[in-house]
């Protein structure tokens, strides 16, 4: 990494993902990275460890279903942010996933981040 690389969201998310203190999940890590701008609460955090490991609904990866959830109330940033999820990783379910080997939840964490990251960079450059 270069003295200058800048922190992205996809590195916040990364930092807590399986790491300490909180060993988040995968759906905890994209709230927790993205915390200040959702102003997401510690509480709203921690509930969602229910979410990991394939227990998101509809068995959802649970990167992919709590990015959803911040853009819940914007039906075009979630399609959007569906088509280019799925067009890199071949599936939304955590099983399809896993079972079809198509990226680890390391990746999917990243690409989530990576992913709303550029969706609201886009929208505020359109506004």
């Amino acid at each position: 990494m270069s003295f200058f690389h800048k922190r992205t969201k996809a590195d916040a998310a990364l930092k807590y993902f399986h790491k300490p203190p909180g060993y988040y999940n995968c759906a905890q890590a994209i709230f927790k990275a993205f915390q200040e701008e959702y102003q997401i609460t510690n509480n709203q955090i921690v509930e969602l460890a229910k979410y990991g490991n394939g227990k998101a609904p509809n068995g959802y990866c649970g990167a992919y279903y709590a990015a959803l959830e911040l853009i819940k109330d914007n039906p075009d940033l979630k399609e959007e942010f569906t088509r280019r999820f799925q067009e890199k990783s071949d599936y939304l379910t955590c099983f399809d996933i896993r079972f079809n080997y198509s990226m680890s939840c390391k990746n999917l964490v990243k690409l989530a981040a990576n992913l709303l990251d550029e969706i609201h960079s886009e929208q505020k450059d359109s506004e």
